[in-house]
């Protein structure tokens, strides 16, 4: 089992270094930072993260294909790969708010990363390329810098055509918001399909679970800590949940709908407050100390290879202590029961 740690970009080079020299101690194999747009630059803070560590491999989680041309992703890859040699790895996706503020549409993703992964590792091999795809365009154009080593790509994917494109092309799948044994189930069912019809076998894929994770003594607390983040999702996906089919009854309260369809980002800790505990509970791993470990053990039998955690604090667990509790309590048992 490997372990990941994404975290968003609101921490200044002081603190961000002491996180990922702490993640890198604990034994994570992965350092992923959030593409927010208006936070601190994904590459920016990958570079200072990959110049103060050894061991930990690093990269975008996730970027996207909209306001970041492929091609700048695939110089930038190369870039931070000659910084970090055979520890680079990179994550895209759909990518979440702030295209709405740059007037930027997410055009058809099921169809643009694909295409954007093709572009970005045909560069990444040194070709020239010209590229017309239905939505990723490219003109007879080559990287001036190629990584020293190859750069394994990681597919985000939430809704159900998604994650069978992400098996199709990716050397690696990030499934999110799925956070509990029946949804990571239903996810991977999708990409075994996906990889059979592909013609690819199970060990070309590496299967990673992105799951925001809060402890607290008290459930009920970890669980509000836990809502916003489950929140987010909602909005970004809207109007297509396609990913809560497989949750069973698991259905957006008639007031959160109301309230995403207005599309105002400013909203989301009021629709978050309109979850029940119940959904929350679906999409994300919150609870007492005891609880989210059942609920890591119960995840980890449903085949992931990695699990991607991103810390939520609580009044009982700071940011560090999450990061602590996951790799000391949590992920040693993992690890043990392989």
């Amino acid at each position: 089992m490997k372990a990941g740690l994404l975290v968003l970009g609101q921490y200044l080079p002081d603190r961000l270094v002491t996180i990922a020299r702490l993640a890198e101690e604990l034994g994570y194999d992965y350092f992923w930072f959030a593409d927010e747009k208006f936070y601190w630059d994904p590459w920016v803070g990958l570079t200072l993260v990959a110049a103060n560590t050894r061991r930990i491999r690093v990269g975008p989680g996730v970027t996207e294909p909209y306001a970041r041309h492929p091609a700048l992703t695939a110089m930038a890859a190369a870039s931070l790969a000659c910084v970090a040699p055979g520890r680079t790895v990179l994550g895209i996706g759909a990518g979440g708010p702030g295209f709405p503020e740059l007037g930027v549409e997410r055009v058809s993703p099921a169809t643009a990363i694909p295409e954007a992964v093709e572009l970005i590792r045909r560069l990444l091999a040194g070709e020239r390329v010209d590229y017309q795809g239905r939505v990723i365009r490219f003109r007879n154009g080559r990287l001036q810098v190629l990584p020293p080593e190859p750069v394994p790509i990681f597919v985000a994917a939430r809704g159900p055509r998604m994650i069978e494109a992400a098996a199709r092309v990716g050397d690696g799948v990030i499934i999110a918001p799925y956070a509990s044994p029946q949804g990571v189930a239903y996810a991977r069912g999708l990409i075994e399909k996906a990889l059979r019809a592909a013609g690819r076998s199970r060990s070309e894929l590496q299967v990673a679970l992105r799951v925001d994770l809060a402890i607290a003594r008290n459930r009920s607390e970890a669980l509000e800590a836990a809502r916003y983040w489950v929140a987010l999702p909602l909005w970004v996906s809207y109007p297509n949940w396609s990913y809560l089919k497989p949750l069973g009854d698991l259905a957006v309260p008639g007031a959160a709908r109301e309230l995403i369809a207005r599309r105002d980002y400013s909203l989301l800790p009021q629709i978050a407050s309109h979850l029940s505990e119940t959904f929350v509970s679906e999409l994300a791993v919150a609870g007492t100390p005891e609880e989210v470990g059942e609920r890591f053990r119960a995840i980890a039998r449903q085949g992931v290879d990695q699990i991607i955690i991103h810390p939520v604090p609580t009044g009982d667990f700071s940011l560090e202590d999450t990061i602590r509790y996951f790799a000391c309590e949590i992920l040693d048992s993992l690890r043990g029961e392989a």
